[in-house]
């Protein structure tokens, strides 16, 4: 029976906590399973709630200070004794066959590092979203290029994942430094290890609403916006790593990145920083109506300042 470590990053969010653990506890098929609930300095209930659960598959680690998802998930790598690992945000949850069939996966193909599921996400006041859509992938199948399919579906999620923990180390964690994007950098380390498998089928629901509204939506972001390194800095361990696995779609894939941490800068008020992205990594922004505004707007230092206010302006308007 392979064995299997569930690694669970927690700050404040006794509200869904519960629920985020009784889904992986109940999951259907006997599994050697291991929970790590690695709390960052929560200043409420969690950790009272967790152990309440009273499950002894669960090991609370305690982290003195906050440090961010980022170093909590690296704290539950190094300490995990499963061959196979995955993440789970403390607010979200799979479905009961996430984990058997996603390490029949991964048993089934050794040459994939990871795989990951369709996905589930809700948001407060919208419908819910379903990702991604319109695949043309019926059946579990390993990707031939990982970069080409993320680049057009945006198919990976932080829950929706089944890693090989020895590749995860041998990557050396996520980058604790980043706060925003961390999780993204991460996967897309992994894909320069080896293949990605992808199951077409909702097996993980992102549903964080609750705790987002409470915490307070602006000000959590914010905080997140703040931290957002350049592109250059963010993508730098992975150009510094390219492999035969990032084929020629690499650029297009990290597109999206390099958008939306021009975004960030923008809403924190980094106006200079945020132009200077869009003039220099324009080309590899994703190809829509609303990008090809950026673009045009970035051209003159004048319409730069009128389109950032105006999208602070709409943030803070939510």
């Amino acid at each position: 029976m392979p064995s299997i470590s569930v690694i669970i990053p927690t700050y404040n969010t006794g509200l869904l906590i519960e629920r985020a653990l009784a889904s992986v506890l109940g999951q259907e098929e006997a599994l050697d399973l291991e929970v790590l609930a690695v709390d960052d300095a929560s200043t409420d209930d969690t950790v009272a709630v967790v152990k309440k659960m009273g499950d002894e598959r669960i090991r609370v680690l305690r982290q003195s200070e906050n440090r961010g998802p980022a170093a909590a998930r690296n704290r539950g790598l190094r300490e995990a004794r499963g061959e196979f690992c995955a993440f789970l945000d403390g607010d979200d949850f799979w479905e009961p066959t996430f984990l058997a069939e996603t390490v029949k996966f991964l048993q089934g193909h050794p040459e994939a590092v990871a795989v990951s599921v369709m996905q589930c996400h809700k948001l407060i006041g919208k419908e819910p979203s379903i990702v991604p859509q319109n695949t043309g992938v019926t059946a579990p199948v390993v990707l031939e290029d990982f970069f080409d399919f993320w680049g057009r579906f945006n198919h990976v999620c932080t829950g929706s994942v089944l890693f090989r923990r020895e590749t995860a180390l041998a990557i050396g964690g996520q980058r604790e430094e980043l706060r925003i994007c961390e999780d993204l950098e991460f996967w897309a380390m992994l894909a320069t290890y080896g293949k990605w498998g992808f199951i077409p089928k909702v097996l993980f629901t992102s549903d964080g609403g609750v705790v987002t509204q409470k915490q307070g939506w602006l000000e959590k972001n914010m905080r997140r916006w703040q931290s957002a390194p350049s592109f250059a800095e963010w993508r730098k361990r992975i150009y510094a790593r390219k492999t035969e696995f990032c084929g020629e779609h690499l650029e297009f894939a990290l597109g999206k990145i390099s958008r939306n941490l021009c975004y960030c800068h923008i809403q924190c008020g980094k106006d200079a920083l945020a132009r200077a992205e869009a003039r220099n990594n324009g080309a590899f922004f994703p190809k829509n109506r609303v990008n090809r505004l950026f673009l045009w707007m970035a051209v003159c230092p004048i319409s730069w300042k009128l389109w950032c206010a105006f999208l602070r302006r709409r943030e803070r308007k939510r």
